[in-house]
């Protein structure tokens, strides 16, 4: 967890862009903000600038969950809704499964419409379940899933601790 901060916005970047080609070809109608890159790495920042403030440890960037994360956000976007139950009946804890993450612990949080990254912090950190996921105490890394919808971008938080 001691990466420096620009090797790890450039994760977020390679790992975001080898997800989104992977559902760009499973579904045509997802499609990420043209800068994605730089929304996700601000809500990383602003994920580990809350934990710090609230005395818990960073959390790092995981490609699996960014996948897990990409595919409930296209999944969204492309059958036009919001919720924590995919169109095939999974949650998070099957999604993560699915790109390959072995958990003992996950925590999802959504948000839509919202333009920019700092008001879905704040958003999230303003609501004590949304709050809670963000700050346990037990979650070691993330993945971030960020497209655009009908009614303005799908943001798509997951954490984790693997077993």
């Amino acid at each position: 967890m001691g990466l420096p901060m620009n090797r790890f916005v450039l994760m977020i970047a390679a790992g975001l862009l080898a997800t989104v080609g992977t559902q760009a070809s499973a579904s045509r109608s997802c499609t990420t903000p043209d800068n994605v890159n730089a929304l996700a790495s601000e809500i990383a920042r602003g994920v580990n600038a809350s934990r710090a403030a609230n005395g818990q440890s960073q959390v790092s960037f995981n490609r699996k969950l960014g996948q897990a994360a990409m595919a409930h956000a296209c999944d969204m976007a492309s059958n036009d809704f919001f919720g924590h139950r995919g169109t095939d009946g999974s949650n998070s804890s099957a999604r993560v499964r699915a790109a390959g993450y072995n958990h003992c612990l996950v925590g999802e949080n959504l948000a839509w419409g919202y333009p920019r990254s700092e008001q879905i912090i704040s958003g999230w950190m303003n609501s004590a379940g949304h709050r809670n996921i963000m700050l346990h105490p037990r979650i070691q890394e993330f993945g971030i899933g960020i497209t655009m919808g009908p009614k303005g971008p799908n943001w798509v938080l997951v954490v984790a601790k693997s077993c």
